[in-house]
């Protein structure tokens, strides 16, 4: 259900910024159900994250939650069952004698590089349950849309943001990018699956981790350009602090990989802040980021679901990010709701 009256008009444009990092995407998305949490208790309202925010980005597996949340418009209760199946698909290690030597896991190729069929056959899946067919564009033009993008990078290694919306930017793909190739191609690092090929011409994409594993300067941008002089409210989470450590000390490129994001996904956050002290000022920027306990988890470790939980719970847990937590939701609720939702989906 819906009203419409002046104290309900949105005066702010809420941005939500996903890192991306494997299996430890389990951690954003406990933060996020954390974060809505408190305000359906201040607000009395449960909303989901299409509902309330005007634009969801992401990096890698982070921009897979994205088009999750956002475009799909699945529940986080869907979101994480989604998510968690999955990893378990791609990365749960079983014996296979076609698995390069020392690598004892059938999700890994002759050239040491994960199965990419089962990561589209799982995406193409999660699309059924849906009711959506193979073919259905990122692109989505309604009215109560939450704008989604994901970053991927070209064949040429430029960055290539990939669109649900239109925006001033030149943009072929928008009109050509189905659902599925969008997420395949932010979700699968070059390192470890083959690229993909979208479009007419078959262009090859795979994700911007190492570019943009921390997209919080593309949210900036990106919203910056569709709303040029409204007031913005950016939530950047990440997915741990540390290189996680590979099932297989033989997956040399994994754990190089893990490392270059890790530095890559902080400095950038701490860049963004130092260059934006006003957001900062005004409670107008949040970093949220489990800084310790995920080290030990690698990137394709499924079976460490449960210290991925147990380490966000810890950080949920601790006194400065309650505070921190209670700051967001606060901005959140002074700047209204996009959608002027007070209940449901009506």
């Amino acid at each position: 259900m819906r009203v419409r009256g002046q104290q309900d008009a949105p005066t702010i444009r809420k941005i939500l910024s996903l890192d991306g990092c494997g299996v430890r995407g389990l951690s954003t998305i406990m933060v996020l159900r954390y974060i809505m949490k408190i305000l359906e208790e201040q607000r009395g309202v449960k909303l989901e994250p299409w509902q309330e925010f005007d634009m969801i980005g992401g990096a890698s597996t982070g921009g897979l939650i994205a088009i999750m949340l956002g475009r799909l418009r699945m529940s986080l209760d869907e979101c994480e069952a989604a998510y968690l199946t999955l990893s378990q698909r791609i990365f749960t290690p079983t014996h296979s004698k076609a698995n390069i030597p020392g690598c004892p896991y059938n999700f890994l190729q002759a050239d040491g590089k994960f199965d990419s069929k089962l990561l589209e056959d799982g995406i193409k899946e999660i699309l059924r349950d849906h009711y959506l067919p193979e073919t259905e564009l990122l692109k989505e033009n309604g009215s109560d849309a939450c704008k989604v993008f994901v970053c991927a990078v070209h064949g040429n290694d430029a960055t290539a943001v990939i669109r649900s919306y239109q925006a001033r930017a030149y943009d072929r793909l928008l009109d050509v990018c189905k659902i599925w190739e969008a997420a395949r191609a932010t979700s699968a690092t070059s390192r470890l699956f083959e690229p993909i090929t979208v479009g007419p011409f078959q262009q090859k994409f795979v994700d911007g981790a190492l570019g943009h594993n921390n997209p919080i300067d593309l949210a900036d941008s990106e919203s910056s350009g569709i709303w040029p002089q409204q007031d913005r409210l950016i939530i950047s989470i990440g997915a741990g602090n540390a290189p996680g450590k590979s099932v297989d000390s033989n997956i040399l490129d994994l754990v190089q990989t893990l490392a270059e994001i890790a530095t890559d996904t902080e400095e950038r956050n701490n860049i963004f802040r130092a260059t934006h002290p006003d957001m900062v000022k005004n409670d107008r920027l949040f970093r949220f980021n489990v800084y310790h306990g995920l080290a030990d988890v690698g990137l394709e470790e499924y079976n460490a679901v449960d210290r991925i939980a147990d380490h966000t719970d810890h950080y949920l847990g601790q006194y400065d990010t309650a505070r921190e937590i209670e700051k967001c939701v606060d901005a959140m609720r002074s700047g209204g709701q996009r959608l002027n939702f007070i209940g449901g989906e009506g």
